[in-house]
């Protein structure tokens, strides 16, 4: 299984049938399937982040471009729509495409799960079933430090967790001398306690510890010999 990341570009496929059934604005009904076979679209997504821009009312998180492979000329495809919402399976918007496989969704409100899937019609105004989703992480996490150095005795140290209310975190040490006493996991913006063991070797050592999704580097000098 392919992972989103909230910070980097990702790109993930997946396959979904496309079994086309009637269709109305009111209600989705029972199957009725063409007399050709059902195809597989593949829907990919590639997640640019941008610069937030706080002026507004929103911040948002920049763009969402969604492609998938064409069904088959046979069947007949009209366009395809795109749905996408904060719920799964419970889509707010929705994109009509009839002129390419390739659609960029903008204007993402930072700090929540966008939900995507996409269906298939035809000329009759027969629509597929929605493909899988497709689910992308627009939170956005800072750490504060996002460093520390310690003297050899070790030591107690905080971490502040920056992000939105709706996000959630974990903290994972990444090192056998650095544990974690609260905070392994939070909603929202938080606090990680941890403690650092003594380190009784002359030489300094470095450790990356994955607080929020990303890393805490906390250095430790060596011990002086007598």
């Amino acid at each position: 299984m392919l992972n989103f990341s909230s910070h980097l570009p990702a790109t993930q496929n997946f396959l979904a049938p496309t079994q086309l059934l009637n269709h109305s604005t009111t209600h989705r009904s029972s199957y009725q399937p063409l007399n050709h076979s059902a195809t597989q679209l593949v829907l990919s997504l590639l997640l640019i982040l941008a610069s937030l821009f706080l002026f507004t009312q929103h911040a948002y998180c920049g763009a969402v471009t969604l492609a998938w492979d064409p069904n088959s000329p046979s069947e007949g495809i009209a366009g395809y729509r795109l749905y996408y919402g904060t719920e799964s399976r419970s889509y707010t918007g929705m994109i009509d495409i009839t002129n390419g496989t390739l659609k960029k969704v903008s204007k993402l409100a930072k700090g929540y799960h966008y939900y995507f899937a996409v269906t298939a019609y035809n000329e009759a105004g027969q629509e597929s079933d929605y493909s899988e989703e497709l689910v992308v992480n627009t939170c956005k996490y800072k750490l504060s430090p996002g460093r520390k150095t310690f003297k050899p005795e070790g030591g107690i140290g905080t971490v502040k967790v920056v992000t939105q209310p709706n996000c959630d975190w974990t903290a994972t040490s990444g090192t056998d001398w650095l544990h974690i006493m609260d905070g392994e996991s939070g909603f929202g913006p938080g606090v990680i306690t941890y403690s650092v063991e003594p380190n009784s070797t002359p030489e300094k050592r470095v450790g990356g510890s994955t607080f929020g999704g990303k890393t805490f580097t906390t250095t430790q000098k060596g011990a002086t010999l007598p």
